[in-house]
């Protein structure tokens, strides 16, 4: 009977703790934080604009009675990003909840200027997502961006994201800024978005992702590379998988583009002299898609000399680029210094502490290997007379 007594006890007191979340928030008070643009004002205040989720007009044809549009671009200034916050979070309805955010736009000149602001505030923020997306936007304020109505996609933050990533020029998430201002032998990189090629009508709903902006070990941005430099600097660090390249062939008089998969890098590292360095390994694997110039390619020697020639092309650019970035910038974006630190601990101590000094002086030697093992459906260029099924 005691027994059963006790029982009785336990389940009622069990009873108390199933009374359901006293502290809960219905969907219907938050207001959903998809995109943030960031800037400075003229008078130096820090400028925020949100790209705030209406749910109800998402779908909503404006023939029938919808506005057209699926977000709210609202702006404040304030002397600190979360201070900017408050501002807007007093003109709206709704609870601001910042969880789902996809992307955050930075202003040239601020990232010029610096990160350690934003930096400081992602560090410090819990409810902040480290998955979202970051980017440089190059000759217009950021907020322009989060006006943009993409065809394929209710919000323009997160169209951008998605298209970052089949772009393959950056998908860089704001943990992987963190890792790369945390480490001592790498530089940060973003992408960065430039739509001066863009006409008027196409910059109404599109961008263009084509460039990486460089930034040294203070988080501030240093330059730009353009979109082959952005290319081979992605491929050097393994983060690029699938690529298309064209490259002219001299020996055949025409061009030849080639789409590359299974792309990847190995870095070794080593010592001569007391001075470290570098040979940098380029591997893929190629199809050609399209034949330009007079050869057959199912002549195995006309198809090495394709091969070479794309061999070539790498080699020079992957060179070319890490030159100047070594000139211009003196930032390791490539992560050598990381490479050192992992294959040679022990010499890496005296290197570590002036590694920008060292990076530019640094004996950096690359060598391609591009193998092209098909040549698609047909060997020679299509002319009249030759073609058959």
């Amino acid at each position: 009977m005691k027994g059963r007594y006790i029982q009785i006890v336990f389940i009622c007191c069990s009873i108390l703790l199933l009374n359901g979340c006293w502290d809960r928030t219905e969907i219907n008070d938050y207001a959903f934080w998809m995109g943030t643009a960031l800037d400075k004002s003229e008078n130096k205040k820090v400028k925020v604009s949100a790209q705030i989720a209406l749910p109800k007009e998402i779908g909503v044809d404006p023939k029938k009675g919808g506005t057209g549009r699926s977000s709210l671009v609202i702006s404040a200034e304030g002397n600190t990003l979360l201070d900017t916050c408050q501002t807007i979070q007093n003109r709206l309805p709704r609870r601001i909840f910042i969880g789902h955010r996809r992307a955050v736009f930075i202003s040239e000149r601020l990232a010029r200027d610096g990160l350690s602001e934003l930096m400081d505030m992602y560090s410090r923020n819990s409810e902040l997502s480290l998955r979202s997306g970051i980017f440089v936007v190059v000759g217009q304020p950021p907020e322009e961006i989060l006006r943009l109505e993409s065809p394929f996609n209710p919000f323009s933050s997160d169209a951008i994201v998605r298209q970052d990533k089949f772009a393959k020029i950056g998908d860089v998430a704001a943990r992987d800024l963190f890792v790369s201002f945390s480490s001592e032998g790498t530089c940060p990189i973003l992408s960065a978005i430039n739509s001066k090629l863009l006409n008027k009508d196409e910059k109404k709903s599109v961008v263009d992702i084509n460039q990486l902006a460089v930034f040294n070990k203070k988080m501030q941005m240093v330059g730009l590379l353009n979109n082959e430099e952005s290319m081979v600097t992605l491929w050097i660090i393994n983060r690029l998988r699938l690529y298309y390249l064209t490259s002219y062939v001299p020996e055949g008089n025409g061009y030849v583009t080639v789409d590359e998969t299974n792309l990847s890098s190995f870095v070794k590292t080593d010592f001569k002299d007391g001075k470290p360095t570098i040979n940098i390994s380029l591997r893929g694997v190629g199809t050609i898609r399209e034949n330009l110039t007079e050869f057959d390619l199912s002549n195995s020697s006309k198809l090495a000399l394709v091969e070479s020639a794309f061999n070539r092309y790498v080699k020079k650019l992957a060179e070319n680029t890490i030159r100047r970035v070594q000139e211009s910038y003196s930032t390791d974006i490539f992560g050598l210094g990381e490479k050192i630190h992992e294959q040679h601990p022990n010499e890496w101590k005296s290197l570590r502490h002036d590694w920008e000094k060292h990076f530019h002086k640094l004996d950096i030697s690359v060598n391609a290997q591009v193998h092209l093992k098909r040549i698609g459906v047909y060997g020679p260029r299509p002319q009249q007379g030759n073609i058959s099924f």
